[in-house]
């Protein structure tokens, strides 16, 4: 929940699970979840900003993997999710915008993971509804010195940064005050 200044405002997450089932049952898995979403946001009078994620071969593909990590993401079926979610939005008077999730996990775990004790996927979330506004995340000035190119887009310096503090979050932590 972000609030219209782009600030943190809580979360939650809706969880379910598809191991073990069958693509009809996977299909009204997540229709139930989506018109749950939908609902939440109709309840709060807020839009839902969602990724806008590539799910060509070229992107998802990974011949050579582990088959357990493909199956789930296969099964993960974002583009029945996202169907569901637009469907059930438009149905509702809901706005939805899909927004590119460049660096989104890795801007969210840097800047506010720790600051509001939620999870790294709840950080990118945030940083999501952030985006859906209009917000741009800067790199906190602890880390700009890890960022040897200062003039580059601002998801450059996210993706410098990622490639240099390829760490566990804790040690992350640990090392960088970033609050």
């Amino acid at each position: 929940n972000v609030t219209k200044d782009g600030n943190y405002k809580g979360s939650g997450s809706l969880g379910f699970s598809i191991m073990g089932k069958s693509t009809g049952q996977i299909t009204k898995i997540i229709e139930v979840e989506a018109i749950r979403l939908v609902d939440l946001a109709e309840r709060y009078n807020k839009p839902i900003v969602i990724e806008k994620l590539d799910t060509t071969q070229s992107k998802t593909g990974n011949r050579y993997g582990n088959k357990h990590a493909n199956r789930m993401r296969s099964m993960f079926a974002y583009e029945k999710m996202t169907s569901a979610i637009l469907n059930r939005a438009d149905k509702r008077g809901v706005a939805v915008f899909q927004v590119n999730p460049a660096y989104t996990s890795i801007s969210g775990k840097m800047k506010y993971m720790r600051k509001f004790g939620i999870s790294i996927h709840q950080s990118a979330a945030f940083t999501i509804g952030r985006r859906g506004l209009g917000y741009k995340e800067k790199v906190p000035g602890v880390l700009q010195p890890y960022i040897p190119k200062k003039d580059a887009h601002h998801w450059s310096h996210w993706h410098q940064l990622n490639n240099r503090l390829d760490i566990r979050t804790h040690h992350f932590y640990q090392l960088y005050d970033v609050d």
